[in-house]
């Protein structure tokens, strides 16, 4: 048996994350000043790429070791674009995002520094090519909102009779909303769309 103290010290020193869910992922939202305007670089995915080819997205995956978030992010974005730790410069972190494959994905925010677009060194395996999006585009677009509804599959040994109503029990329906973006013929959606509509509500709600 747990006594009261040390049931007291376990939870006043416990960091609360996600129950349930797999590692964190971490991406990076990066902003580089591009002929006087902060722009936001996504990357394509590999055409070839066995999962979401072609997608928008940041530069980011899941952590190595026992490296934290914020070192993976910078990791994935050196091995994606050539992008060195010393011209990144962190500024702070948007919402963490969870996602309905058991997974929640930790983004950071920061300028890229010394560095242009014709420096990025482009990993072919995962990238097909970069994108520069205008920050005040996202700042002053509304995005198309639409959203897809998951149908449930049971196992074989799904124990029903423990459900109130067995096979009858009332599940609430499960949908995930998505927001899309149409930059002059790109489209940027799904976990990447809502990162970049959650950074530009944070701007715009704290704009004095």
């Amino acid at each position: 048996m747990f006594p009261e103290s040390s049931i007291k010290n376990i939870f006043q020193h416990y960091t609360p994350k996600p129950y349930g869910t797999k590692p964190p992922s971490a991406v990076l939202v990066p902003l580089m000043e591009i002929d006087g305007k902060i722009n936001v670089l996504f990357t394509q995915r590999a055409l070839h790429m066995v999962y979401q080819p072609g997608d928008f997205c940041f530069p980011g995956g899941h952590h190595e070791n026992d490296e934290s978030p914020e070192e993976t992010a910078i990791r994935e974005t050196y091995e994606e674009l050539g992008i060195k730790r010393e011209n990144i410069e962190i500024i702070g972190r948007p919402d963490y995002m969870l996602t309905k494959y058991d997974a929640y994905v930790i983004p950071f925010i920061g300028f890229v520094k010394n560095t242009s677009l014709s420096d990025l060194v482009l990993n072919k395996d995962e990238v097909e090519k970069v994108l520069s999006v205008p920050l005040e585009y996202f700042l002053e677009t509304t995005p198309k909102t639409s959203s897809m509804k998951f149908n449930r599959e049971f196992a074989s040994d799904f124990p029903f009779e423990m459900l109130y109503g067995g096979k009858n029990y009332k599940f609430p329906q499960m949908k995930e909303e998505h927001f899309f973006y149409d930059y002059k013929g790109n489209y940027i959606w799904g976990l990447t769309a809502k990162i970049i509509k959650n950074v530009s509500d944070i701007l715009k709600q704290n704009d004095k």
